[in-house]
């Protein structure tokens, strides 16, 4: 995912020595900002800018231990779905012609690919030309070369977008395989706590959820499963805060005056006197007004726990 960087030449420019650098090489100052945007949503753990994401988690019981989505504030969640199930099948039925034959769902896409005689074609299928899962089966079926697919169950009107990134590669070379849809959205309690339900009880008739928006977690309860959940949502802020961005314009100052130091250079003699530079391998880390200004939006969860 690419992301904007944390400040604008304007506001690098507010600092006398970025603006000196905008004025002789405005195309190197414009790659420090995206490099040090880089490192602090890096060190921090967070991507701060305002941006939509898809996630998979795994269910189980979660009442005291929440479900912490990777990032917040949440702005907004558009869906919280479970129960992944089949909805779209294909297979290659030209064993003779093809030596293997595998399908895989990418960000944007379903791709196919052959391999006849060493020679490899593939096929991609935009979601974004076919929008709906029985579109992108009459496409499948129409490439021919042995490809043929079919919705499962009432599937076909769904929408392609809904299909999970990144399952597969398979082999589906004389072998039908599916691609799962999360099928049942969850909806937020009507009433806190749910109930003292057991294990066995657990399923989506009395699933749900509540989200503390300031720090990403859902509080829930999800039926048991492997990356059986679905959360769609909206997090980070409108406005970058300024702490986040002077901590952006100080760590540009620091690459570009470290860009400035001879590093082979560890000691100089000019005349009677001499001059020894600092030890270079002491400066690989943020500086301490750098992680001052960072301290209070890193998310040090994720530090602690990868």
């Amino acid at each position: 995912m690419s992301l904007p960087d944390l400040i604008t030449t304007a506001r690098a420019t507010q600092n006398a020595s970025l603006a000196s650098l905008n004025s002789s090489n405005p195309s190197y100052l414009a790659s420090l900002i995206t490099a040090a945007s880089d490192c602090i949503r890096h060190a921090t753990h967070r991507d701060f800018s305002s941006v939509s994401y898809t996630e998979y988690h795994s269910g189980g019981i979660y009442i005291r231990e929440p479900l912490r989505l990777r990032q917040y504030p949440i702005a907004e969640i558009t869906r919280v779905a479970t129960t992944p199930l089949p909805a779209i099948s294909i297979v290659n039925s030209s064993g003779v012609a093809n030596q293997r034959a595998t399908i895989e769902t990418t960000s944007s896409g379903i791709r196919l690919t052959g391999i006849a005689s060493a020679n490899v074609t593939t096929n991609d299928l935009a979601y974004s030309t076919y929008t709906t899962l029985a579109s992108i089966a009459s496409a499948i079926n129409a490439l021919g070369n042995g490809w043929s697919a079919q919705t499962l169950g009432s599937f076909g009107n769904w929408p392609t977008t809904d299909l999970k990134p990144l399952q597969g590669a398979v082999s589906a070379l004389g072998i039908a395989r599916s691609f799962e849809i999360y099928t049942e959205d969850v909806s937020p309690f009507d009433n806190w706590p749910p109930g003292d339900c057991g294990d066995a009880m657990i399923s989506t008739t009395n699933a749900g959820w509540r989200l503390d928006d300031e720090t990403g977690q859902l509080y829930a309860r999800f039926p048991r499963g492997h990356l059986n959940i679905r959360v769609d949502y909206t997090a980070g802020y409108a406005s970058i805060p300024q702490a986040v961005q002077e901590a952006c314009v100080q760590l540009v100052c620091d690459l570009y005056n470290a860009g400035l130091v001879n590093t082979t250079v560890k000691k100089a003699t000019l005349g009677n006197g001499s001059f020894e530079l600092q030890d270079q391998s002491s400066t690989a880390v943020l500086s301490g007004k750098v992680s001052m200004l960072l301290a209070g939006y890193t998310d040090y969860s994720k530090t602690i726990f990868r």
